[in-house]
């Protein structure tokens, strides 16, 4: 049997989650607490139990010339140890993908944990994209490209609506994904019980950016979203490494930015369209950002 979450269902989904994922209770509880998840989360019942889930997100396709359309990312995808390899996260694909149908959301993206589930979710229509350049730094190689006297950026704390509203400013004319300020909101809560952030960046007369970053170990950082204007990555990164230290820093920037810091370009994620004909009409090389990864 496969359906909606209930609010009674929240115990044996928090059981799945751990053991699918080790997350810690703060985390997960985080996630229950602060996110509409009744009304976004599928499940699959063996025998009366919850067995597998999987969280559908809202969010927003925005094309290069600002035509909107609805969308949802799928995360979460786990199944009980119990009961995994009986095919169960691709027919919670498959409901959801229905589902999300019946209510005009005909679009769904997801970001594969691992590089071998390109190929498990590509067999279930869905194709590579969401490109990203991903830059990997150190403190010398940061300061090097940055040069001896690099324009000042100040990163300052700032509220969800404040962050999208520079995020969209920022990606205007480029096809992007485009996050509910609650989803901002839920990434702000998730800084303050772990060692991340979430920044405003003032450029003075660059203009300005948006950072969020999550602390891997003490020698790594992961800088998921840097959004600046093109051409002022290394320096805006390297005073962000003043704030920020660490030995090695994972800087992901939109494909077509970032080219300063070097780096690779790969497919972040995937799509589907669940109606065919959007697979002709509608841009595929949409920049995803923050991402539950």
């Amino acid at each position: 049997m496969m359906r909606l979450a209930k609010i009674e269902d929240e115990a044996e989904l928090r059981e799945i989650w751990k053991l699918a994922f080790g997350d810690e209770d703060s985390f997960i509880g985080l996630h229950f607490k602060n996110t509409d998840w009744v009304g976004r989360t599928a499940v699959l019942l063996e025998d009366g139990r919850n067995v597998s889930m999987l969280t559908m997100i809202p969010v927003d396709l925005i094309e290069k010339d600002g035509t909107k359309s609805k969308a949802s990312m799928i995360y979460a995808v786990a199944t009980h140890p119990d009961f995994q390899k009986r095919g169960y996260a691709e027919k919670l694909l498959e409901f959801s993908n229905r589902y999300l149908m019946s209510v005009q959301t005909e679009i769904t993206l997801l970001v594969p944990a691992r590089e071998e589930l390109f190929r498990f979710y590509e067999k279930r229509g869905y194709l590579p994209g969401f490109p990203v350049r991903e830059a990997v730094l150190g403190l010398g190689e940061i300061e090097k490209l940055a040069g001896p006297d690099p324009h000042h950026f100040s990163f300052n704390p700032i509220l969800s609506d404040g962050y999208n509203r520079i995020r969209r400013c920022l990606l205007e004319g480029h096809s992007y994904v485009d996050y509910r300020d609650a989803e901002i909101d839920f990434q702000k809560k998730l800084s303050l019980i772990a060692d991340a952030g979430i920044f405003g960046i003032n450029g003075g007369s660059k203009g300005e950016g948006c950072a969020y970053y999550e602390r891997v170990s003490q020698e790594e950082v992961l800088i998921k979203e840097l959004l600046v204007p093109v051409g002022c990555e290394a320096a805006a990164l390297k005073q962000f490494a003043e704030l920020v230290p660490a030995e090695k820093y994972i800087v992901r920037t939109p494909a077509y930015a970032g080219a300063v810091l070097g780096g690779s370009i790969r497919p972040f994620g995937m799509i589907r369209f669940n109606d065919a004909s959007d697979v002709l009409s509608m841009e595929k090389e949409y920049y995803l950002g923050i991402a539950y990864d």
